[in-house]
């Protein structure tokens, strides 16, 4: 009985390894549910040979195990053939056909048809083993008692019942073994495609430069992309660190001490890209790259961080070049900005611009305070009806042209304010200055000799002109200076025109006019 449990346990053990992968399938062929009942009928010849005699027509071993396992594995035309297998072997080995041995054959016959029954119709495990068990043990129970049962015969029903146990706990064991096997190759197969995919995606990145770096900023992987961006090879930045190989090290400085004075604490190198990757944007923030040979990219970088059992092992940076979208983008916002005619600042331009300077100059407390010039060329309406209106547009870009000339500070502003009229905004410009350089603008207009037939004052071009100084520390707003600056030009173009006008001038004028600014 012992070489019975040493060959039975070995048989399962082989047969599990040799079959692992069909046995964790719901369903199987009639092909192979009939190997396994050849297999296992085969297994129940070598029990057979290891019998132990109790007399001259009893033996008895764990062939009943045998069938069930079949039953199990494979169902009814499995244990139907392990039976078969077991009653050729039993009337083979053990002499002429007695009783005791047709007793025998119709005992496992039954219990063939009976597991294989059980093992098709029953789904929880345990059940269908103690019920085949059961049935065994009543089959042999029956048959012993119809031959005169003995002691003998209930030790055996004891081993049978105890092997058929150990069978099914080692059987259920093996399943649970293959059942993790099987997960593991899946986790393992499933880890090997995203694995290529994602190496995939991550060299075939052309546009798109990814690099990975662990905590401490070293990078540890970079896709193709970093050769055609910025023209170096990998080996020449795996290991080393970031972000100062390529970043602009003045941005990155820059936004340290941004960080810095915001957070408190002291901010510098790889501390930006961290904090970047919790705090940024989730569109990317901008920065500039400088290529191997010199050459500087504005791209747009997005840094995610790499969690790995709740720690953070390392970054990814994602970062895309929008030099030329930023080209594109700046040059739409110059011509947005610009005048399409005469080709200085427009009427948005200096809007935008006065609040700026304005808001400067309350910053700063500029001594001179802020000044605004507005002028109008003299009966342009006239000079279109004599000239026509491309004569006059050409009017309108040579008086831009004398104004740029005399406008000499890059500092100041000079815009088309809208038809014939133009304002300039002088910044850290007192009266005196404001003036003196309206003064010239028109003497320079006036000098240019440019012919007006239809002017009531002048056969040349001129201009009317009016300016107002405020300091914006003295409260105000902008929109008062244009008020003032306009007042002025009113008073030049009611008073005689080619004329300049000094809004402070109009209180001495006018007594009851107060200063607004």
């Amino acid at each position: 009985m012992i070489a019975n449990f040493a060959l039975l346990t070995a048989f399962l053990f082989l047969f599990n390894q040799l079959f692992r992968h069909f046995l964790t399938k719901r369903s199987h062929s009639l092909q192979f549910k009939l190997l396994v009942g050849i297999l296992h009928g085969v297994c129940a010849l070598l029990l057979l040979l290891f019998s132990f005699r109790v007399n001259q027509t009893t033996f008895i071993d764990f062939r009943h195990i045998i069938v069930i396992c079949s039953a199990f594995f494979g169902g009814l035309p499995a244990s139907l053939v392990t039976a078969l297998f077991v009653v050729i072997g039993r009337l083979s080995f053990f002499g002429p056909l007695t009783s005791t041995a047709m007793a025998a054959s119709v005992t496992i016959t039954l219990l063939g048809i009976g597991s294989g029954l059980i093992m098709q119709s029953i789904e929880q495990y345990w059940r269908r083993w103690i019920f085949s068990l059961l049935l065994s043990v009543t089959l042999i129970l029956t048959m012993s008692l119809l031959f005169g049962a003995t002691m003998d015969t209930f030790i055996y029903l004891v081993l049978i019942l105890s092997g058929g146990l150990f069978s099914a706990a080692m059987i259920a064991f093996f399943s649970y073994s293959n059942q993790l096997a099987q997960e593991l190759e899946n986790s393992e197969r499933r880890y090997r495609s995203l694995h290529m995919l994602q190496e995939a995606i991550f060299q075939s990145s052309v546009g798109t430069m990814i690099t990975v770096f662990d905590p401490e900023g070293r990078i540890t992987h970079i896709n193709r992309a970093a050769n055609t961006m910025l023209g170096y090879q990998a080996d020449e930045l795996i290991g080393r660190e970031t972000p100062l190989i390529f970043h602009d090290p003045e941005e990155i400085a820059a936004y340290s001490g941004e960080l810095s004075r915001m957070m408190g604490k002291p901010f510098s190198g790889i501390d930006v890209l961290v904090y970047c990757s919790m705090k940024g944007p989730s569109e990317g923030r901008e920065w500039s790259y400088i290529r191997k040979d010199g050459y500087r990219l504005t791209i747009s970088l997005i840094v995610s961080p790499l969690w790995l059992d709740g720690e953070i092992t390392g970054f990814i940076g994602t970062a895309t070049d929008i030099t030329e979208r930023k080209k594109m983008e700046n040059t739409l916002q110059q011509l947005s900005l610009m005048d399409g005619l005469t080709e200085i600042a427009n009427r948005r331009n200096f809007d935008e611009t006065l609040k700026k300077e304005w808001k400067r100059a309350e910053r700063n407390g500029s001594l001179n305070g802020l000044s605004l010039i507005m002028l109008d060329i003299d009966y342009f309406k006239a000079y279109n009806d004599s000239y026509g209106h491309q004569a006059g547009d050409d009017c309108l870009r040579k008086v831009t042209a004398i104004g740029k000339r005399t406008v000499e500070r890059s500092s100041d502003t000079i815009a088309r304010y809208g038809g014939e009229e133009f304002a300039i905004i002088l910044p850290d410009t007192n009266a005196k200055g404001a003036s003196e350089l309206a003064e010239r603008l028109r003497f320079a207009i006036e000098n240019e000799r440019i012919p007006h037939l239809g002017s009531k004052i002048s056969d040349v071009v001129t201009i009317s002109v009016g300016f107002s100084t405020c300091n914006p520390n003295a409260g105000g707003l902008p929109e008062q200076l244009i008020a003032d600056a306009d007042q002025a030009l009113y008073y030049s173009k009611a008073n005689g025109r080619n004329r300049v006008t000094d809004y402070q001038a109009l209180m001495y004028i006018n007594p009851n006019e107060q200063p607004k600014c």
